[in-house]
């Protein structure tokens, strides 16, 4: 005989889900606004303030991003989550996913550039860095953190949060694929919190933040979703390096 439970205890076992997935959502918009608007604006005003140039900035926004990549680890270990970071083994489809995160890296860089007169370039701290230059041009040391912060620690802090735990908390395994749509729109929403606040770029990162999200739905492997995020912004740097290395070569072994 089926046992009904009163409507009452139903009712309050509804808003008592309701408004711990509140309080998740609060908590990970509370993280973006952190990683992505703190960091770069506190290191700006530091930076002004004592007359510092572009290497201190660069500092202390990596220190920032490290910071609340920790952050997020304590939260996801209190929310007992830490079980997106499982080792699952390797297999040959980490290949595939990679070649294709290439293919989509050429076609939304083509569709980049075919609109790239749309595209609102300006940061809404672009005042601040033009001081922040003035007291000291980009060295080497900035270079290396710009790249580090691109294509390790950046994937690894976004892929964590947009898809290990926003899509472990937000229609799991939904069947319409409403994490995939939900990932990718935050995604691409939290791109335009400082720069890029245009159509345009919102469709662009928001495909970028679905590519992801369906890597890490097929696979259920955060490292893979990681290693392809890496993959596609190295990109970025790929065309640069090469010219790079061949100029050396040329000029060193063959002139």
């Amino acid at each position: 005989m089926e046992v009904r439970l009163p409507s009452r205890i139903i009712f309050q076992k509804s808003t008592m889900r309701n408004t711990k997935k509140l309080r998740q959502f609060g908590i990970f918009l509370l993280i973006i606004l952190l990683s992505t608007y703190l960091p770069q604006t506190i290191g700006l005003y530091v930076a002004i303030i004592l007359g510092l140039g572009a290497d201190v900035y660069s500092l202390i926004l990596t220190m920032g991003l490290v910071g609340s990549f920790l952050l997020l680890i304590w939260w996801l270990k209190k929310q007992k989550m830490l079980f997106i970071f499982e080792k699952k083994s390797w297999n040959w489809s980490t290949i595939f996913y990679l070649f294709a995160c290439y293919v989509v890296h050429q076609v939304l860089g083509n569709f980049w550039e075919r609109f790239a007169h749309l595209i609102n370039h300006r940061n809404i701290h672009d005042v601040y860095f033009a001081l922040i230059l003035s007291n000291g041009q980009p060295t080497f040391l900035s270079t290396v953190l710009s790249f580090i912060l691109t294509v390790v620690i950046g994937p690894i802090l976004e892929e964590t949060l947009d898809r290990g735990y926003l899509m472990n908390i937000f229609f799991s395994k939904s069947k319409y694929y409403l994490d995939v749509i939900l990932s990718g729109l935050i995604f691409g929403l939290s791109h335009l919190i400082l720069s890029h606040r245009d159509p345009i770029s919102l469709l662009y990162y928001s495909l970028i933040g679905f590519f992801f999200a369906l890597v890490y739905r097929w696979t259920k492997n955060l490292k893979i979703t990681i290693l392809c995020h890496s993959f596609f912004n190295f990109l970025i740097y790929a065309k640069p390096i090469w010219i790079f290395v061949s100029n050396y070569v040329y000029y060193h072994f063959f002139r």
